[in-house]
């Protein structure tokens, strides 16, 4: 009998074409701009905190040079042998699981590295051994192999070089350097990182930095950690606190927040006095094992369907859950000015997070409860874990806990709403006054006539009956809600619309009932993948104005598939650090779907794209 090898009998062209795509893959799963500070500095506080033969405390620098577009992240650990650095930074390649089940360390898929090397044109790996070994590698040009989608040329070659002397380290350690550019995500350190105080938060927030205890993670030392920041050849130093930035931290005098835990613990009596009734803007509560079992009772779920295998889950990841509740309407806008942070509320919004082995993840979304209200925009939710997986915002948690999430976070939301009211400063009730510049709806009416919708048919169909151009949202919705009537847009299938839900609409896409005159003016694939074939829709007056959401925290880019607007507004627009860019869509594969008019892109999203329906360029397109 002959064996055969498959593997054996790739060409070096077609084991570079595979190797290229699984780089590919590893850079596609960084959607989120700080992934390019995450990974760097959890390989470096896994190693200060868990590594043997190191005197003193661990010590992390992040060094963000604005001016060069650079960022170096350097550790006091015990460095890296010119052996093992290959192995180190190629994809899959990973030597920490044994550590990671043990919770001495984060990170063990062995990818980090590799998107470093190849998400960026300019690497650079500087380390020195407790032994003495010194030594820099250097690697340009691993983005740009990876973008030249066509060629199958062999991956661009690092060169090592051993240092007698000189070099950025003077004692043992690893120095990692990379340099952002065009192709990166993201592009320019001045937008994705405006200020140092911001960067600051976003160390703690969104990195390894900001430890999440508990539960207690497992550690051979303190953890100390500087950033350097340099902007304008100025040069800003400041140690930052290596705890996550818990939204009751770091206030001011004008803003009161209670510990729940501290209070019960200390009054004997549940009778609150006068001194503490409705005295406080926020209070806040961690809920262990126990209180958990409690607050959850005999809810399951559909992974964990008996209420013993929601118990078990508790006990075995040592579940916590850090919650938060105000009444204030401004309290995430005090904490944006108080953080210092007022460009990005990702950092500070009203979120559910989740923290495995000490490390937050820059997933996060809204809490999900049921009655919704103003109490989902006044809850914070922090899960922590221990032993399971970090997903560093790829969405790769196990199903396990996404169920948890589902079966306990409004009843813990529910729970801390409750325990706070009597302390909360209730909400002052507003008499309901017509908003500064309001126009009576008949005077409205007559104002809008003298701009008509224009066109306002499309070939081959009824009159369009929405007579005005549209100036707002909602003026979208209706007039795309009678072009999907009477069927120029009968593809797209509504299955909601929701002026109060997370998002506006989801459609179902059925390509065979496009209309004839969009299949040949606009038109898409012939077939889709019925996986791609429904999706998240936001509609919006300006497409650009979608910006404000996802720089805000109110939406989050990889949920959505479809954008509806009147018109693009900006082709390319800049806030909060990131940048929204629309493109015509030149042919069926750009557009993918019948009607498509824009592909957008997102600068903090990598390759990630959303389908846009400019309805005034659809019209104009059908009617000419």
């Amino acid at each position: 009998m002959q064996e055969i090898q498959p593997l054996s009998a790739l060409s070096e062209k077609e084991q570079n074409s595979w190797v290229k795509q699984r780089v590919t893959n590893v850079i596609k799963s960084y959607h989120n701009a700080a992934d390019v500070l995450a990974e760097p500095i959890q390989n470096s506080v896994d190693e200060v905190l868990a590594a043997d033969g190191i005197e003193g405390p661990g010590i992390v620098t992040v060094t963000l040079n604005v001016d060069q577009n650079k960022i170096s992240v350097l550790d006091n650990g015990r460095g890296i042998s010119s052996s093992d650095v290959a192995r180190y930074l190629a994809p899959d390649i990973g030597t920490k699981r044994k550590a990671f089940h043990e919770g001495w360390v984060r990170g063990h898929k062995g990818v980090g590295m590799t998107f470093l090397v190849y998400g960026f044109d300019f690497f650079e790996l500087e380390s020195k051994t407790l032994g003495g070994e010194h030594y820099r590698v250097r690697l340009e040009g691993g983005r740009s192999w990876v973008a030249d989608e066509t060629s199958v040329d062999a991956p661009p070659v690092g060169h090592l070089e051993h240092l007698q002397g000189g070099g950025m380290l003077q004692s043992h350690g690893t120095r990692v350097t990379i340099g952002l550019g065009p192709r990166t995500e993201p592009r320019e350190l001045k937008r994705a990182f405006p200020t140092v105080e911001f960067s600051a938060v976003s160390l703690q927030n969104q990195t390894a930095i900001g430890i999440v205890e508990p539960p207690q993670i497992r550690r051979k030392r303190d953890l100390i950690a500087y950033l350097e920041y340099i902007s304008n050849s100025k040069v800003q130093k400041l140690t930052v606190d290596t705890q996550f930035r818990h939204p009751h931290r770091q206030l001011d005098g004008t803003v009161k927040t209670l510990d729940l835990d501290a209070w019960f613990r200390s009054n004997r009596k549940t009778q609150v006095g006068p001194r503490d009734a409705k005295a406080y803007h926020a209070c806040y509560s961690t809920l262990g094992p126990a209180e958990l079992k409690a607050v959850i009772g005999e809810r399951t779920g559909q992974n964990l369907t008996t209420v013993q295998e929601v118990q078990d889950y508790i006990d075995r990841h040592n579940v916590h859950v850090y919650a938060m509740f105000t009444h204030s309407a401004s309290y995430r806008e005090r904490l944006s000015e108080l953080w210092k942070v007022p460009k990005n509320r990702v950092l500070h919004a009203p979120r559910l997070r989740v923290a495995t082995d000490g490390m937050i993840s820059s997933w996060s979304r809204e809490v999900t409860l049921t009655h919704r209200g103003f109490n989902v925009d006044r809850t914070w939710l922090t899960y922590q874990l221990k032993g399971i997986e970090p997903d560093m915002g790829r969405k790769d948690f196990p199903p396990d806990l996404h169920d948890f999430l589902q079966i306990s976070e409004e009843r813990v939301a529910n729970e801390i709403a409750a325990l706070s009211k009597p302390f909360l400063r209730p909400t002052p009730r507003r008499t309901p006054v017509p908003p500064e510049g309001y126009i009576p709806p008949a005077v409205k009416a007559h104002e809008r006539r003298a701009k008509p919708l224009v066109p306002a048919e499309v070939p081959g169909f009824s009159a369009i009956s929405f007579q005005t151009e549209p100036q707002c949202e909602q003026d979208v919705i209706a007039l795309f809600s009678e072009l999907v009537g009477i069927g120029v847009l009968r593809q797209f299938k509504p299955v909601f619309f929701s002026g109060f839900d997370f998002y506006d609409s989801f459609f179902d896409y059925v390509p065979s009932d496009a209309s004839q005159i969009v299949k040949e003016r606009l038109p898409g694939e012939g077939e889709i993948d019925p996986r791609d074939a429904s999706g998240v829709a936001e509609f919006k007056f300006h497409g650009d104005w979608l910006l404000d959401d996802l720089v805000s925290g109110v939406k989050r880019w990889e949920d959505m598939k479809f954008l509806v607007c009147w018109s693009v507004g900006k082709e390319i627009s800049q806030k909060g650090g990131d940048e929204i860019s629309f493109q015509i869509a030149d042919d069926s594969t750009d557009r993918q779907f019948h009607g498509v008019t824009h592909v957008a892109t997102l600068q903090s999203a990598g390759s990630r794209s959303i389908f846009v329906i400019s309805l005034s360029d659809l019209l104009a397109r059908l009617a000419d």
